[in-house]
């Protein structure tokens, strides 16, 4: 990401200030004239993220709307796993992947009854992710329309974070059991696949296929036990950042998803003791 989007840009404020602006609004949950309050109020904090003045709600909500894009905010997840990668030492290499719904009404289910406009969701935001369980981060995350089975995004997911961190254990729950899936892990991946065997009808015995009735017969629960990690990264984010999203479009509920991801790990960087390496106009433009 370079500083302006063009020569004739007006060098008032850069592109990677605007998107810690971004991170800054997702993590307080707070819509853009409250975050613009903020950031007029608190001078030591607009000197953090590098803004030499306050940008009002309508150019950030533009940086949003056109230069912020999902092939963005792909390299600048990249990027927060790298720096976990040098600055920490992992003690495994395991990675939990596992899906939830956003709501895609901003008002809470409570105020909805209240209302009397309390109806049943046809449709929901999906997010899937993986979390890295030693540093607890997210290291892949794909997020799209719903309803769907998690079976859907979990090839893609796997793939795009195999490309991003190289692990070699695998957990995820049974809603992506499959033989299938697990001959892709470790045959084509050579990775090991850890899924609880709940598919299928288990009146009928020990399943056919040989990887599925090894897990039946020797399930690994102690090396299982981590798969709690993606449950406590999904509760983390629809605590501190609430479960709905407030984009009215569609494509733009999806970048908020992504966007909440990003501001987890930047979260989570700060809680392992990172924030120097956190300035903001040098960690957004090492996405680049």
């Amino acid at each position: 990401m370079s500083d302006y989007a063009n020569k004739f840009a007006p060098k008032r404020l850069t592109q990677p200030s605007l998107l810690a602006c971004l991170c800054l609004k997702d993590f307080l949950h707070m819509e853009y004239r409250r975050c613009e309050a903020l950031l007029a109020s608190a001078q030591e904090l607009r000197a953090v993220l590098g803004l030499p003045a306050v940008p009002d709600q309508s150019t950030r909500w533009w940086f949003s709307r056109d230069t912020v894009t999902p092939r963005l905010l792909t390299r600048v997840l990249t990027a927060t796993v790298q720096l976990f990668q040098r600055a920490a030492v992992p003690r495994s290499r395991t990675v939990a992947v596992d899906s939830t719904g956003f709501a895609r009404a901003p008002a809470s289910p409570y105020d909805q009854q209240r209302a009397g406009q309390r109806h049943r969701a046809r449709t929901w935001l999906t997010w899937s992710i993986a979390v890295w369980t030693d540093p607890l981060v997210l290291c892949g995350q794909v997020a799209d329309r719903g309803p769907r089975g998690d079976h859907v995004e979990f090839r893609p997911l796997v793939a795009h974070t195999l490309a991003r961190l190289g692990f070699t254990r695998l957990l995820a729950d049974g809603g992506d059991d499959a033989e299938a899936n697990h001959r892709w892990w470790r045959e084509d991946l050579g990775l090991e696949s850890i899924i609880p065997p709940v598919a299928g009808r288990p009146a009928r015995g020990l399943a056919r296929r040989p990887y599925r009735r090894q897990l039946q017969l020797a399930f690994p629960r102690k090396a299982d036990g981590q798969r709690w990690t993606v449950e406590t990264c999904i509760s983390v984010v629809k605590r501190r950042f609430g479960g709905a999203v407030t984009a009215r479009r569609s494509w733009q509920q999806v970048k908020q998803t992504l966007l909440r991801g990003i501001t987890y790990n930047l979260y989570r960087a700060v809680q392992w003791g990172l924030s120097g390496h956190l300035r903001s106009h040098r960690a957004f433009k090492a996405a680049a």
